[in-house]
């Protein structure tokens, strides 16, 4: 039994490593990195990029306070001010691109969250409906809109082509024509994030990785787990394989490698 134990420990280390590329940072949020290493964080709502010595911000005092990013393309990064209905996409060097003002559409509706879709499209939360919707923001068109959704959302998490539909109890995961292909329950999860394929959630001190399968479901013959010691994690990300756990001053990274059953 005590080399089973033993046997498992190693076998966890190999596919789930601290890594020394950790780094200081103080501030108010932590949004995540790009693919170029360039590190995001917010202070009194203002939206940061820090790339090597580097600092750039973007601030408007009007919008409000700063409720979401998105930084899955860092060419047309995705700031969403739920107060003030106001999604602001940025170029590479925080300079403003378009400004969309949400409570201008019609029919009129409250959006809740709102992430990238890819080319001139977004994804929604119509909180009024409790729909999610994919909308052309150069056409002003809503492409698709799903039924109503059971749960309360909380999050949404996506790529190009799917948009993972976050709750107290479960993930719906949704394709770009509106059709869920699967649930996954989450119960007590508090921090989760996912990045092309792979998620990632926080639960009673253990993370656990899924990866989405051919079928576009998050099987449980593919789950791995890491044990995480470090205390009072404020924001979990995941980019490129690697898992970035911010805890108020210190941003710790593990890398991942999933294991397949």
């Amino acid at each position: 039994m005590k080399w089973t134990l033993f046997l498992l420990f190693i076998n966890s280390l190999s596919w789930a490593q601290k890594t020394d590329q950790g780094f200081n940072l103080t501030a108010d949020s932590f949004y995540g990195l790009d693919d170029f290493g360039a590190v995001y964080y917010g202070k009194k709502d203002a939206f940061f990029k820090k790339n090597g010595k580097e600092i750039t911000q973007f601030y408007d005092l009007q919008l409000g306070d700063l409720t979401e990013v998105d930084l899955i393309n860092p060419l047309s990064i995705l700031l969403f001010y739920k107060d003030t209905q106001t999604i602001v996409l940025l170029d590479n060097r925080l300079n403003e691109k378009q400004r969309i003002l949400l409570n201008q559409l019609t029919p009129s509706r409250f959006i809740e969250h709102a992430r990238l879709a890819g080319e001139r499209r977004l994804w929604l939360h119509d909180l009024d409906q409790n729909r999610l919707e994919l909308y052309d923001y150069i056409n002003n068109k809503t492409l698709i809109s799903t039924a109503v959704l059971k749960e309360t959302t909380s999050q949404l998490l996506s790529d190009y082509n799917f948009c993972h539909v976050v709750s107290d109890r479960s993930i719906e995961t949704y394709n770009s024509y509106g059709s869920k292909t699967s649930s996954l329950p989450i119960e007590s999860a508090t921090l989760i994030d996912y990045d092309f394929e792979h998620l990632v959630l926080l639960k009673e001190g253990v993370i656990k990785v899924y990866k989405l399968d051919k079928t576009f479901r998050f099987r449980e013959s593919e789950i791995a787990t890491i044990t995480i010691l470090e205390k009072d994690i404020k924001t979990l990300y995941l980019k490129g394989g690697k898992l970035y756990l911010w805890h108020d001053k210190r941003v710790d990274v593990y890398k991942i490698n999933p294991i397949k059953k």
